[in-house]
């Protein structure tokens, strides 16, 4: 009976360990995709929480909008974000434009913007 030989045991290897080192760093990937999207989706739901509590904050105020710019730190999902509020006028003298762009706090360092939302608002 004829069985593998050790070259032939080798090259199978060698070809084994290449795929198994593929596939690790596939999943290495797939990981660190999984956590950016993660941290996406959390800058985007503070935008919104934000811009949600701006327009209901003006409301009850009843204040006029007004151009300017805002930094303000909020906690969110365990984590610690800058949120910076930039409202401009536009074209039309009733309608202001409100961009909020997230930043993430890391080590006490603004890592982003990891994400930015824009809003348009009227004078009521």
């Amino acid at each position: 009976m004829r069985g593998f030989t050790l070259l032939e045991l080798l090259i199978a290897l060698a070809i084994l360990a290449i795929v198994s080192i593929a596939v690790f760093n596939q999943g290495g990937d797939t990981a660190r995709q999984i956590g950016g999207l993660e941290q996406k989706t959390l800058a985007r739901w503070v935008a919104e929480n934000e811009l949600a509590r701006f327009r209901l904050q003006r409301r009850l105020q009843d204040e006029p909008l007004r151009p300017g710019g805002r930094r303000e730190e909020v906690s969110h999902g365990d984590r610690y974000w800058q949120v910076v509020r930039d409202i401009t006028s536009t074209d039309h003298p009733s309608l202001y434009r409100i961009e909020l762009s997230v930043f993430a706090l890391v080590d006490g360092g603004e890592v982003g913007p990891v994400d930015t939302l824009i809003a348009f608002e009227g004078v009521h």
